[in-house]
């Protein structure tokens, strides 16, 4: 049986790179135990894959990562978050405060993620698909989201969220919006 080269004979590719991507590409060598060319090839099959899939950005697919590889998030499908948040109804005053209290810790997660401004925290939570972001100006967030019953829970998160950050906000309620603006 004939290897991949000998079948189609390799392409020969000379390309320039800065001294950081050089850098990058020689940790890599180390880390796959490979040559600079399977650490290449398996670059760009890991580009064709993520464009392949709809071309998440480089700041998505890093989010996407952080939020699943270390196993303290799920993928919920849209229509079972529906689900579950028109089961919950008003719920109880101690779901509301669990949910404040992990908008709390989630201050001191994302600002030793070096997420510090309101606007990069909005844009790193966007990625988990309870709303859409809209930038109105540098202090004005609307944030469109995906199911709107799911609306208390988003505004009672980020309400604790920013209750322990620096940051003083108000967040007002839309027909299946959320706005925050920056008052500091």
């Amino acid at each position: 049986m004939k290897t991949k080269f000998e079948r189609h004979p390799p392409i020969r590719l000379t390309i320039s790179l800065d001294e950081e991507t050089a850098n990058l590409l020689a940790k890599l060598q180390h880390q796959y135990n490979s040559s600079k060319a399977e650490v290449i090839r398996k670059a760009v099959n890991y580009l064709d894959v993520v464009e392949e899939k709809g071309g998440a950005s480089l700041d998505a697919c890093k989010a996407y990562l952080d939020f699943l590889c270390k196993g303290e998030h799920i993928i919920v499908d849209v229509e079972h978050w529906k689900a579950i948040f028109s089961e919950i109804g008003e719920g109880s005053d101690g779901f509301w405060r669990e949910v404040r209290d992990v908008g709390r810790h989630h201050w001191q997660e994302y600002y030793d993620k070096g997420l510090r401004e309101v606007k990069d925290i909005l844009e790193y939570v966007e990625k988990a698909n309870w709303y859409r972001l809209s930038v109105d100006s540098s202090r004005a967030f609307t944030l469109i989201l995906n199911v709107r019953e799911a609306k208390r829970f988003v505004r009672t998160f980020f309400e604790g969220l920013f209750d322990a950050s620096p940051h003083k906000v108000e967040i007002t309620e839309g027909r299946g919006k959320i706005r925050i603006n920056v008052m500091e």
